[in-house]
This record gives structure tokens, C-alpha cells and sequence, in this order.
């Protein structure tokens, strides 16, 4: 009986169709992909993590929900000083949980599974997390280099100097490309404005990453991405649950994504209190069938408009403007203070009437901050960015 002799470029193929045989079994086979295929919302959590003051601390938390029907993605950034005591323990800080629960067991996943769990109950039970994520500074530096760093538009001058943890960062104003020793630098800059601040900046950063998985050539790196995975990332999801994150993530657009802040307010001690009324109202709108949350087309979305810039009367032409296209402008002025850019704020889960109105002014970065107390739908805060001459001819 003759031997079949199979040519080098045979024997390739055949070890690549195997591979992606295999590839296609586990990530149908999955129980993430399960839930995807049935539809059903998958809950996480992602943490930000290093050694700060030789404990162990998450520095960033931020709650993710995606909806498969209709590939909708909500980032929810929860502020580390958020204020959280549970009966029975000592801390009084979300973040402490992490640093906690490594200080008794000296296990990452034990932390992330217990700080997972602490954020359920600051939830107030509405959702399950079975999800996490947890990278650590090395590990985030890494993985912004591999898929070839990300660009922000920074409006002003960042600086700030620690001597004590040797860490400097300066950046100056305007369009920047960041690899990922200075990606690290950016999100984790905290000014005057504190937590606030660093979590806009975050929250913006993760929408410019997202953007990154849109690119076919990703996949190709995933061999890379596998070997960061499982170097300096914790999770609970398999190669293959990660795999598949990866191709879903490719398909969702800028405009199916909510980034927002978990509701509440700073205290005098610094702490954010959180209002748990607010919040059960922000998850309602997370957790129906509608992520979009568009107003019905019967209801005039309600809208107040700001002046941020140096330009006169910008807020009263934006007004007549918006009430042209069909928004109903209640209040208008001027801002206490300058800004650069002109943000979008979503109040009451709007998400596409804040978007329309960015549409209409061809500018603006749109953000949900619920607050459904303040019968406002949409927050216009106009920018040194917005040109009013550009909207005359629409």
C-alpha cells in the first residue's frame, strides 16, 4: 500500500483548517456564546489594577452590559471612591474591596470575584456579574502597543508630579497618539477636578480603544493578544469566551455605545454618594429590550443650552436652531466657565436625541449622566469647537 505524501503547503493548510475547526467548535460550544446566540444580555466587570502603596488596589472599575439582539454596549464607569460600607467590614471605599480580599487570600481571581460581588449589592441586587476582567498597569501598556495605541484629542494642559510613586505626567493640548506607556499616563491623570475628571477622561479613552476592534487586522494579532491574556490578565472567560468578545466587539458601532457614570454626587469627605433612585432608573433603561432608549417620536425632547465658549449669543442661536429641528429648548445662557469642546450630556436615557443634536451642530462628544430628577433630557454645553456659520445652510 503506497504512502499519500502530502507537500509543505499542504500540510499548512491542513494544520489551518484544524485550527479553525477547532477555533469554531469551542467558540460555538462556549457558555458566553450560548448567551449570545439566545439573546440574553451579558454582564461584566472590568478592573484597572496595580500595586499602589505595596497593596494591591483597583484603581478602575467599570460595569459592562451588552445586549446581542441589537449590539448595544453600555460602559458604565464606577468612580473608585465610591462610598461603600457593608455591615461587618471596615472599608467605606468600593476599591478597597479588591485590596481587602487580595490582602486575605493572595488571589487575584478571589479579589475580582469579591469585588464583582460587592458591586451587585452596591447595585442593589438588579443585576448579576458573572464576568470579570482584570488587567494590571503592564498588562494595559502591553495590549495598547499591540494594537498600535490610540489617539485622543486632549483640550488642555495636563500636568501633574508625584515624587513619592516617581510619577510625572505632562501632555500638552491637541490631537495626540498615544502608545502605552503614555495611555497610561493619560488615564490615569487626576486633577482638580479629581475622580470626576479622571473618569471622563477614561471613559473617552475606552471609546477610542473600542474603535480599535473594529479593525480586521486584530485578529490577526491574536496570538499575541492570547500571550498578554495569559501573562497579565485575570477572567474567569475562557481563550475562547475572549475570542469570541473579540468578534462581536467588531461589529458595534460608535453609536450603539452608552458611556456613563454611575448617578450620584461628591461628598464633603471626597467620597461619591450614590443615588440609588437614579441608578434604578439608569439600569431600567439598561436593562429593557430598547437599549437605544429613544424618546417617542410624539415627545419633544427637552433640552437646555449652555455657552461655554467666547463667541456672544452662541446659546440663543442654538436654541432657535434646535427648536427648528423639533427639540423644545426650555432654558438657555451662558456657562460659568470656558471650555474647548462641546459635550452632549443624555439626562434621562435619549441616547439617539443626544446623538441627533451632535448630528445637527456636527460636533460634540455625547455622554450619559442620568438624572432623571431634573426634567431635562439633553444638556448642551456649547464648546470653543462649535461654529454656528456651519448650521445656517441646513
Amino acid at each position: 500500500m503506497s504512502k499519500i505524501k502530502l507537500s509543505k503547503d499542504q500540510v499548512i493548510l491542513a494544520v489551518i483548517v484544524l485550527a479553525v475547526a477547532v477555533s469554531i467548535f469551542f467558540t460555538v460550544t462556549s457558555p458566553l456564546a450560548r448567551l449570545i446566540r439566545n439573546g440574553q444580555q451579558v454582564n461584566g466587570l472590568l478592573l484597572g489594577t496595580d500595586w499602589v502603596d505595596y497593596a494591591r488596589h483597583s484603581d478602575t472599575l467599570v460595569f459592562v452590559n451588552y445586549n446581542p439582539d441589537n449590539r448595544f454596549l453600555n460602559l458604565i464607569s464606577i468612580p473608585r471612591d465610591t462610598h461603600f460600607s457593608p455591615e461587618g467590614f471596615h472599608f467605606s471605599r468600593i476599591n478597597e474591596v479588591y485590596a481587602y480580599s487580595y490582602h486575605m487570600k493572595k488571589d487575584d481571581y478571589f479579589a475580582c470575584r469579591q469585588t464583582a460581588t460587592a458591586v451587585e449589592e452596591l447595585f442593589g441586587g438588579r443585576v448579576r456579574i458573572p464576568y470579570y476582567v482584570q488587567i494590571n498597569y503592564s498588562g494595559f501598556r502591553k495590549f495598547i502597543d499591540l494594537i498600535g495605541g490610540i489617539d485622543v484629542d486632549i483640550d488642555e494642559a495636563m500636568n501633574y508630579d508625584d515624587n513619592a510613586q516617581n510619577l510625572h505626567i505632562h501632555f500638552e493640548p491637541g490631537k495626540q497618539h498615544l502608545g502605552g506607556d503614555r495611555a497610561l499616563e493619560f488615564v490615569r491623570f487626576r486633577d482638580k477636578s479629581g475622580d470626576l475628571g479622571r473618569v471622563f477622561r477614561q471613559q473617552r479613552f475606552l471609546k477610542s480603544a473600542l474603535a480599535k476592534f473594529r479593525s480586521p487586522m486584530l485578529i490577526v494579532r491574536v496570538p499575541q493578544i492570547a500571550d498578554i491574556i495569559f501573562r497579565e490578565v485575570k477572567t474567569n472567560l475562557s481563550f475562547w469566551d475572549m475570542l469570541v468578545c473579540m468578534i462581536e466587539l467588531k461589529d458595534i458601532h460608535a453609536k450603539d455605545v452608552r458611556i456613563a457614570q454611575l448617578p450620584g454626587a461628591p461628598r464633603k469627605d471626597l467620597k461619591w454618594e450614590v443615588d440609588f433612585e437614579n441608578c434604578a432608573g439608569l439600569f431600567d433603561k439598561i436593562l429593557c429590550s430598547s437599549q437605544a432608549a429613544a424618546a417617542p417620536q410624539d415627545v419633544k425632547p427637552r433640552v437646555e443650552v449652555w455657552n461655554a465658549s467666547s463667541k456672544p449669543k452662541l446659546a440663543e442661536q442654538v436654541t432657535w436652531l434646535l427648536r427648528d429641528k423639533g427639540f423644545d429648548v426650555i432654558n438657555y445662557g451662558n456657562y460659568a466657565a470656558r471650555q474647548k469642546k462641546t459635550l452632549i450630556k443624555d439626562l434621562t436615557g435619549d441616547l439617539r436625541g443626544a446623538q441627533k443634536i451632535a448630528d445637527i451642530l456636527s460636533c460634540g462628544e455625547v455622554v450619559t449622566r442620568y438624572d432623571a430628577k431634573r426634567y431635562i433630557d439633553i444638556s448642551v454645553t456649547l464648546g470653543e469647537d462649535y461654529n454656528f456659520k456651519q448650521d445656517k445652510s441646513q
